[in-house]
């Protein structure tokens, strides 16, 4: 089959009998070019099956009306959420959105930045892989003058706007739970530490332990723990060891469902001799059995403020500014609520 050309400004001004200048500005609404010119130049349009090119637009006009989202995992929940809330706002605002995904590799997120820059995006939205220790992409962005804005995952010394939670605030708040509820030997399967989230997580969680004066035992710590096979293997280890924890707060849901598998295999009774406790409030949390206590990110809402922090700046130079911080809520189910139970 025939590839169909494109059909372009040129092929319209002649349709019409009028310059490609004219026809630039009739589509611009441009006051020198008569109303029955406009109507006239997008009815052939139309009928010509015309689209624009919205990339030599931006070229030709300095100005892009094209967002990018960098994301570890679209089928992810949260960053699936993140999304749809950066196209709301983009959509009420003529943008369109790119997505990438790095599947946790730093070397997929570098060529994602690299692709994106080449389409002269108008932002760059991005939440860290896993696997990122370094920004140098991101810096290289920002120096062809296209600003980041990042979420979620960030890294503190790149400067750039940044939309997260208060990470701090809901550890507590989940520890302050797991400890109203009975347990005492707690363990935190950990995400990577150089991502500045998973560190935040293990700070609070290490507070709440001193807060509340629960056993410190070095091997309930398992640092970069945030794949199921990985949290598996952590879990499996930690229930069959001497002193094994009587709840466990993991960093992600995806390892707290691994918890959760694993204390099933071993017959380990849930909520009654075990407490689990995940992050991010994916919706399978809500369908186990028991299901699983967890804390809700407001991702829609992050997204809909990443959108709107570009928006809002894109008039002025972006820079280094106070994070935006979403509000994160504790949602208790039954892997945790052990309330009346023997104990």
């Amino acid at each position: 089959m025939a590839v169909k050309r494109r059909t372009t400004i040129y092929d319209i001004a002649k349709a019409v009998n009028i310059t490609p200048a004219s026809v630039s500005r009739a589509f611009k609404d441009d006051p020198s070019i008569g109303k029955k010119t406009k109507e006239l130049v997008r009815r052939t349009a139309q009928k010509l099956n015309y689209k624009p090119n919205l990339k030599a637009n931006s070229l030709r006009t300095g100005e892009s009306r094209t967002l990018g989202i960098v994301v570890p995992k679209i089928n992810d929940h949260f960053f699936a959420n993140v999304v749809a809330g950066v196209e709301d706002i983009a959509r009420q605002n003529n943008y369109h959105v790119l997505i990438c995904q790095t599947d946790e590799q730093y070397e997929y997120e570098k060529s994602a930045i690299e692709l994106l820059i080449t389409q002269n995006v108008a932002c760059i939205f991005i939440s860290l892989s896993a696997s990122t220790t370094k920004t140098t992409h991101l810096k290289e962005a920002q120096q062809y003058g296209i600003p980041v804005i990042q979420f979620d995952r960030t890294d503190d010394a790149l400067q750039s706007p940044s939309i997260i939670i208060d990470d701090e605030s809901a550890v507590l708040a989940a520890m302050a739970h797991l400890a109203a509820q009975g347990y005492k030997r707690i363990a935190h399967l950990a995400g990577p530490e150089h991502i500045s989230v998973y560190a935040k997580r293990k700070r609070a969680f290490e507070k709440a332990v001193k807060q509340y004066k629960l056993s410190t035992q070095k091997q309930y710590i398992v640092p970069d723990c945030l794949t199921k096979e990985n949290a598996k293997a952590a879990v499996t280890k930690l229930l069959q060891s001497k002193q094994p924890p009587d709840a466990i707060f993991a960093a992600a849901d995806i390892c707290a469902l691994a918890a959760l598998e694993v204390a099933k295999e071993l017959n380990i009774p849930v909520p009654a001799s075990l407490g689990i406790c995940g992050f991010s409030n994916e919706p399978y949390t809500a369908l186990t059995s028991p299901a699983i206590t967890t804390i809700d990110q407001g991702s829609f809402e992050m997204g809909r403020q990443v959108a709107t922090s570009f928006l809002q700046q894109k008039d002025a130079r972006m820079k280094k500014v106070k994070p935006v911080i979403i509000s994160s809520k504790l949602i208790v189910r039954s892997s945790t609520s052990r309330r009346g139970l023997n104990t």
